[in-house]
C-alpha cells in the first residue's frame, strides 16, 4: 500500500460491522450523548425507508429474492483506526451506539431461532473467563449492557448510574423499545425488519491505516464533526502518548473535566490566558477563545511556552505534567471560582454588577499548584477587583474597555505574589489610571470628597448606583445585626415595577425644596448628589413622587434601612444600633442621625457620612 494512502473504505451492513468484531473506544470519545430527539430521528429515517418498501412486498412470501429489491438505507460513515491488532472507534461510536440498542431491543422481541443468535451476537460475543464481550469493548458499559440484555424493564433496586454513558444508554433504550412497541408489528413485519435492519442498513468504515491520533482528529475535525475544542485538545495531547499511558491519563483528564460541566472551553480559554497573556492583543485574543486547541500547536509564544507539539523538547513530560498536575488542580480551582462556593468573596458582584470576567484569570494566575491559600486568594482578588471597579466609578474615571487591559496586567503583576503585596499592585493601578485620566502629576487620595460629592444620579450608571447604595444597605444592616431586605446583587439588578428597587431622590421638586438653593440650577445639581439619593422599592418610589420630605419620611420608615435612618423611629427599634454608632464615630467622627427637615445643611451632612461609609466599605485610605 503507498504510504499516503492512510484512509481505506469499506461498505458494511450493520450485521458485517457487528457480528464477530470487537471494537475499542479510544481515550479521546466522549460519553454516549446522543439526546430522546436525535434517537427519534434515525428511527424515522430507517421505518421510513423500511416502510416504503414492505408496503411495496408485503402480501409476498419473505424470501431472499424478493427481500433483494427491498431499498437500502445509507447510515453514514465511522472511522476505525487498527493499532497492534486492536480496533478503535475513532469516529461514529454515538451512531454505533444506539444501533447496539436497537439490536438489543428486536432480540428480545423475537422468537425466531434464526434471527436471534445474529442479533445477539451483533452486540456480544462470549468468553468462558470473562462472560459477555461486547462488540463496543468499553468498561464504561458492561454493567448496563448486562442489564440491558437482561431485559427486566427495570433497574435493579437501588442502581446507581456510575457515569454518564450508563444513564444515557438506558434513557436511549427506554425509548428505542418503547418507539419500536408503537409500531405494533406482526411477526411476519419484524422477522422482515430484523433482516432489513441487519442487510439493508448500509455503512461505510473508513479504516485508518497509520498510528496518528493527532492527525486522526484534524480528520474528523474536517468532516465538520460537532466536537468541542476541549475535546479535540484532549485527542492531540493524549494522542502523543504511549497506549500505555493513554488509559491512565485519560481517566485523570476525565475526572478533571467532569468537575467543569458546560464551561470547559472558558476554564481553558481562562488556563491560556493566567499563564501567557499580559496585554490586549485582539489577534491573539481571537484566536484563543475561537482556536485555542489549534492556536498551542502552532508556532507563538503560547506554542513555545507549553512545548506540546511534536518537536518540543520533553514533549511527553510536558503533557503529562499538564494533564496529571496542572489540569487536576486548576479544574478544580476554576470550579470553585465559577460556583462562587468561598466564603465571603466578592465574585458575584463581578459577575452580575460589574460585568467583568478577567478575575477567572487573575486568580488561575496567582494560585500555585495545590496552593494552600487559595481561599484567601479568592477572597482577597475579588475584594480588591471590585473596590478597583467602585473607586474608579467614584472618580469619575470607570472605562470598560481599559478594564479588559486591566486584567491582562494584574495577570502577570499578580503571578508569584504574596497576598500581602495585592493592596499595593491594586492601589498603584488606581492611581495611574486616574492621573492619566486627570492628567494630574499626583494622587493625594484615592477618592478625595471633593470628587465623590461631585458624583451622583446623572453620571453613574443606574445598575453601578444602585449597587453602591446596596452595598451601603449591607454596611449598616451588618452592623446593627439585622437581615437584608434582599441580597446586595437582588437590591442591585431588581427593576420590576412591584419587586424592583428604584432610585429615589429626597428632594423632590417642589417650592419648598427650592426654597433652600440660591438657584434652580444650584437644586438640580445638588438633589442628584449621592447624599440625596435611597433606594425604594416598587411602586414606592412612585407613589413618594412630590411629596414634602415630612411625607416621604412615612414611606422610608417601611423601605430600606438607609432610607429609614432619616426616620426618628429608626433609632427606637434597633438594640445594636447605639453600639454601631459608637463604632462609626469613633473611627470617623460621625454617626447615622435622624434628619428632621433635609435642606442644603441636611444634604452635606448626609453626604459627609455617606463618603465616610464608603471609605471604610472599599477601605479608601488603605
Amino acid at each position: 500500500m503507498d504510504e499516503k494512502q492512510i484512509i481505506v473504505p469499506e461498505r458494511q451492513t450493520v450485521e458485517n460491522c457487528f457480528k464477530g468484531r470487537t471494537y475499542s473506544i479510544d481515550f479521546y470519545q466522549r460519553e454516549y450523548v446522543w439526546s430522546k430527539s436525535t434517537v427519534e430521528i434515525l428511527l424515522n429515517d430507517i421505518f421510513y425507508a423500511f416502510e416504503l418498501s414492505y408496503a411495496e412486498f408485503k402480501d409476498a412470501e419473505l424470501t431472499q429474492e424478493v427481500f433483494e429489491k427491498y431499498n437500502w438505507y445509507y447510515l453514514n460513515i465511522f472511522i476505525t483506526n487498527t493499532i497492534k491488532g486492536e480496533t478503535y472507534i475513532v469516529d461514529g461510536q454515538q451512531r454505533l451506539s444506539t444501533l447496539t440498542l436497537i439490536a438489543a431491543k428486536l432480540s428480545h422481541m423475537t422468537d425466531n431461532d434464526g434471527l436471534k443468535p445474529i442479533l445477539e451476537d451483533c452486540i456480544f460475543g462470549k468468553d468462558k473467563w470473562k462472560g459477555n464481550i461486547f462488540r463496543l469493548d468499553h468498561n464504561k458499559r458492561h454493567e448496563i449492557m448486562d442489564i440491558i440484555l437482561g431485559c427486566s424493564g427495570n433497574l435493579p433496586e437501588g442502581y446507581e448510574f456510575k457515569n454518564k454513558t450508563e444513564k444515557t444508554l438506558w434513557e436511549r433504550y427506554q425509548d428505542v423499545s418503547k418507539y419500536i412497541d408503537e409500531k405494533k408489528m406482526d411477526k411476519k413485519m419484524l422477522d422482515t425488519f430484523i433482516h432489513y435492519f441487519l442487510e439493508k442498513l448500509v455503512l461505510v468504515e473508513l479504516s485508518i491505516t497509520k498510528d496518528d491520533t493527532p492527525m486522526v482528529f484534524e480528520v474528523i475535525n474536517d468532516r465538520g464533526e460537532p466536537l468541542k475544542p476541549y475535546e479535540i485538545l484532549k485527542g492531540k495531547l493524549l494522542g502523543a502518548l504511549d497506549k500505555n499511558d493513554t488509559d491512565k491519563y485519560s481517566g485523570i483528564w476525565d475526572n478533571s473535566i467532569a468537575m467543569l460541566p458546560g464551561i470547559e472551553d472558558d476554564f481553558f480559554v481562562d488556563y491560556i490566558r493566567s499563564c501567557f497573556i499580559f496585554k490586549r492583543n485582539s489577534k491573539i485574543e481571537s484566536a484563543v477563545n475561537n482556536s485555542y486547541h489549534r492556536y498551542i500547536f502552532e508556532k507563538n509564544e503560547i506554542g513555545d511556552g507549553l512545548a506540546f507539539r511534536k518537536n518540543d523538547s520533553h514533549q511527553i513530560d510536558n503533557i503529562k505534567f499538564f494533564v496529571g498536575q496542572s489540569l487536576v488542580y486548576y479544574s478544580r480551582l476554576y470550579a470553585k471560582i465559577r460556583s462562587n462556593t468561598v466564603d465571603d468573596a466578592h465574585l458575584d458582584y463581578l459577575i452580575n454588577i460589574h460585568d467583568v470576567a478577567g478575575q477567572n484569570a487573575i486568580i488561575l494566575s496567582a494560585c500555585k499548584i495545590n496552593d494552600p491559600e487559595e481561599d484567601e486568594k479568592i477572597k482577597q482578588i475579588s475584594f480588591e477587583y471590585d473596590r478597583l471597579c467602585m473607586l474608579l466609578r467614584l472618580n469619575g474615571v470607570y472605562d470598560s474597555n481599559l478594564l479588559q487591559e486591566i486584567s491582562y496586567n494584574l495577570n502577570e503583576k499578580i503571578k508569584g505574589k504574596a497576598i500581602s503585596d495585592y493592596r499595593t499592585i491594586f492601589n498603584t493601578i488606581i492611581s495611574e489610571i486616574i492621573l492619566e485620566k486627570r492628567g494630574s502629576n499626583n494622587v493625594s487620595s484615592l477618592l478625595d470628597y471633593h470628587t465623590f460629592s461631585s458624583q451622583g444620579y446623572t453620571s453613574m450608571e443606574k445598575r453601578s448606583l444602585r449597587y453602591f447604595l446596596a452595598r451601603v444597605e449591607k454596611f449598616i444592616c451588618d452592623g446593627i445585626n439585622q437581615e437584608m431586605q434582599d441580597s446586595v446583587v437582588g437590591i442591585s439588578t431588581k427593576t420590576g415595577y412591584k419587586t424592583g428597587y428604584h432610585i429615589e431622590h429626597i428632594l423632590s421638586h417642589n417650592e419648598e425644596n427650592l426654597s433652600y438653593f440660591d438657584t434652580e440650577e444650584e437644586f438640580e445639581s445638588c438633589r442628584n448628589q449621592l447624599g440625596g439619593l435611597l433606594l425604594l422599592r416598587g411602586a414606592d418610589n412612585i407613589s413618594s413622587s412630590n411629596e414634602k420630605y415630612s411625607d416621604k419620611l412615612k414611606t422610608y420608615s417601611a423601605g430600606l434601612v438607609w432610607g429609614h435612618s432619616l426616620c426618628e423611629d429608626f433609632y427606637h427599634v434597633n438594640n445594636n444600633l447605639k453600639s454601631f454608632n459608637n463604632n462609626l464615630q469613633s473611627q470617623c467622627g460621625l454617626f447615622l442621625k435622624p434628619i428632621d427637615v433635609f435642606n442644603r445643611d441636611a444634604l452635606k451632612q448626609r453626604n459627609h457620612l455617606l463618603y465616610e461609609i464608603v471609605c471604610l466599605i472599599w477601605d479608601v485610605n488603605n
